[in-house]
């Protein structure tokens, strides 16, 4: 494998740690919550963004597979997060959910998600993180990284140039490795559904208005 995918790979280590770090935390999350029983829980305020992009027109040198073709292509998804909890200074801020579609000429080829066991995503000062570990046994060890690097001091909402799709995959036959970057990124809330409401009030207030003015 060329030299620069192999040291870019490398990058993969934090999102591996993460995954330790995240399956100690769980644990330890279910033997306190055992132990505390009944007791009520902290409020947190949790909101939803969406976020989508686009892909380069080409893959890094040396990339095959997934990387490969997701060239020129897109991503959409939603995530929810703690916004309290923002900004995250040095701290790792985890997602409570999030889908993320990866897609090419409108065929979804990855997604994303809190789904499965052993996928993580944060927030960790500017940086947006999603870690799928996918299968990991002696045979195979699949890691899918895709990182977004906003301003600092992100809250959820803002656009970036910054980002990366890290495929790090070893299934066989099926070659798959290498790194997409991204060229832009826009992050932002997903409209409360009084917000919905609203809007419809008003437009039936506005068919009424014009029924009235033709009768």
């Amino acid at each position: 494998m060329d030299k620069n995918i192999k040291s870019k790979l490398m990058l993969s280590a934090t999102p591996l740690r993460r995954l330790s770090q995240a399956t100690a935390t769980a644990t330890l999350g279910f033997a306190m919550l055992a132990a505390i029983g009944t007791d009520p829980a902290q409020a947190v305020n949790l909101k939803t963004f969406n976020i989508s992009g686009n892909f380069a027109p080409a893959a890094l040198d040396g990339s095959v597979g997934l990387p490969v073709n997701l060239a020129n292509g897109s991503f959409n998804g939603t995530y929810t997060v703690d916004v309290d909890q923002l900004p995250a200074s040095s701290s790792f801020v985890d997602l409570t959910s999030w889908t993320v579609n990866l897609v090419n000429e409108n065929t979804v080829l990855r997604t994303l998600s809190n789904s499965l066991a052993g996928n993580t995503a944060y927030i960790q000062e500017n940086i947006l993180a999603f870690s799928d570990a996918g299968l990991l046994t002696n045979k195979n060890n699949n890691l899918y990284s895709f990182e977004l690097d906003f301003d600092s001091n992100f809250t959820g909402t803002s656009s970036t140039n910054d980002g990366k799709f890290l495929d790090n995959s070893d299934l066989g036959s099926v070659q798959s490795s290498g790194i997409t970057a991204v060229t832009f990124a826009n992050s932002e809330p997903v409209p409360e559904p009084q917000n919905f409401a609203g809007i419809a009030v008003v437009a039936t207030i506005g068919l009424w208005l014009k029924r009235k003015q033709k009768a």
